[in-house]
């Protein structure tokens, strides 16, 4: 459907031949069915719980292929943009496949660069605040080196794209949150 979804905001958005179809939650039913859940009606009731692995420090599981997978470059000789083929297709669905993938590679994106013109209908959402209530600010924190360094390079990533656009505002809002992901 190329929808994007907001459990945040309760929103999910998505394309329609008439323009952008919006999906709304309601806040009070969800926080009716929140508090029902966390009600101290049946606080006497246990529920026991068997077979209690401790974790520990153990790495995360990230999902993993059920089978073995081939790498195969989007271009002949350019080993950087490349997708994964499953190793049990057939020789003649394997190379439909990979036919299919090469001749629509102008859909793919491998950056923010690639991806120009989305409309903001679609990507930005609004949030209801009260605007007679201040907002609130986080207390300014400082980022060790290197983490300073990779939010410049994403900003001025994203700032290239056309993604984001520089605004001032006269009070900090909120910090920038660095999270690795499973791919460095």
């Amino acid at each position: 459907m190329e929808a994007i979804v907001s459990m945040r905001h309760l929103l999910m958005k998505f394309p329609t031949r008439f323009g952008v179809g919006e999906v709304r939650g309601d806040q009070q039913a969800a926080r009716q069915c929140y508090k029902t859940a966390i009600s101290d009606k049946e606080k006497d009731k246990a529920l026991p719980i068997a077979n209690v692995e401790l974790r520990g420090d153990m790495e995360p599981e990230f999902p993993q292929p059920i089978e073995d997978v081939l790498q195969v470059p989007m271009e002949e000789g350019d080993n950087e943009k490349v997708f994964q083929v499953g190793s049990q297709l057939g020789e003649a669905e394997k190379g439909e496949l990979i036919t299919f993938l090469r001749n629509n590679k102008d859909v793919f994106a491998w950056s923010t660069e690639e991806v120009p013109g989305i409309s903001p209908n679609v990507m930005v959402h609004k949030l209801s605040v009260d605007p007679a209530r201040p907002p609130t600010t986080q207390k300014k924190r400082n980022f060790a080196p290197e983490r300073q360094q990779a939010i410049v390079e994403e900003v001025s990533k994203l700032l290239q794209a056309g993604f984001i656009r520089e605004v001032h505002y006269s009070d900090w809002m909120a910090n920038p949150v660095v999270v690795k992901k499973a791919n460095g």
